[in-house]
């Protein structure tokens, strides 16, 4: 298998092929595409038709192309700018942890093929950071058709292992980007509230639009641990034999009390949030993720 097929099966490309991604924000980029710029050019010349996805607004529609045709298009026009987006995959040592099907690392790394798969398909500009202790591996945004080949690139060098680095990493994009884009971030977000909170605010005051993709195994959710079992740290932490009886209340309550807490940061910041669980299909998710936006 190829390394792009290790991350896109065929059966999730044809579900990809009939999906699109739009940035709901004004955004601003560096070549014709189908999201508004907020330069206001003097042109405002008419370019091309577009396929009418849901989610466009019904006045740009070609009423006389519909009459014609039976088919809804959509008017683009010079103003109009593609997306630049960052995918952000935190690679630290909570990310590595999973059953029966696969990491959580795993799983957010075939999540961002399928966002880049989609986005370069569009000849939208896609960039990647993949972050960890032991630094990040960076890819600027760029279009065209071997930017997917890029992507992958980095997926395969980034193996989750460490201490988060992921507030400190939402720093470093909000210094490095320029242009006003879409952050996406897949993590766990097992990491001080507050500091996430601090990242989360320096994307949004540099006015990108910022979506929260949360991953987790099913058993943190569910904890359903029975016996003794011997929890082994991943980020560093060291391993402690613990009856779960006694551990599950305590480990719910500061759970939630986390969970609240960055429900409460991304709905205070206007960040988009969506839960993914890595024993459900990808592709349910992504029609989930698409329905939102």
């Amino acid at each position: 298998m190829s390394q792009v097929g290790r991350y896109l099966e065929p059966e999730l490309v044809e579900h990809l092929n009939h999906m699109q991604l739009s940035a709901r924000s004004v955004v601003q980029g560096g070549t014709i595409g189908q999201h508004r710029s907020p330069i206001k050019g003097a042109s405002v010349e008419f370019r091309q038709h577009r396929f009418y996805v849901p989610g466009d607004e019904p006045r740009r529609l070609d009423w006389r192309v519909l009459g014609r045709t039976d088919r809804p298009y959509v008017k683009e026009y010079d103003e109009e700018t593609n997306l630049r987006a960052v995918l952000m995959l935190d690679a630290s040592g909570s990310m590595g942890y999973g059953g029966d099907f696969g990491s959580k690392f795993d799983y957010s790394a075939r999540l961002l093929a399928a966002f880049s798969y989609l986005m370069l398909g569009q000849s939208e500009s896609v960039g990647v950071m993949a972050c960890g202790q032991g630094g990040d591996d960076w890819l600027a945004p760029h279009s065209g058709p071997t930017q997917l080949s890029r992507v992958v690139d980095v997926l395969e060098r980034s193996r989750p292992t460490g201490a988060t680095g992921l507030p400190r990493a939402m720093h470093d994009v909000a210094d490095r980007l320029d242009r006003r884009g879409l952050v996406i971030i897949l993590s766990d977000f097992f990491a001080d509230a507050d500091e996430i909170r601090s990242g989360l605010a320096h994307l949004r005051h540099e006015r990108h639009e910022v979506v929260a993709v949360r991953v987790l195994d099913r058993h943190e959710l569910d904890f359903p641990f029975r016996n003794w079992t011997r929890f082994r740290g991943l980020e560093g932490e060291r391993g402690r034999m613990i009856e779960p009886a006694l551990a599950r209340r305590s480990y719910k309550e500061n759970f939630e009390r986390h969970r609240k807490a960055l429900e409460g940061a991304c709905l205070a910041l206007r960040v988009g949030l969506l839960s993914f669980v890595t024993d459900r299909p990808i592709v349910e998710g992504l029609r989930r993720f698409m329905m939102r936006r």
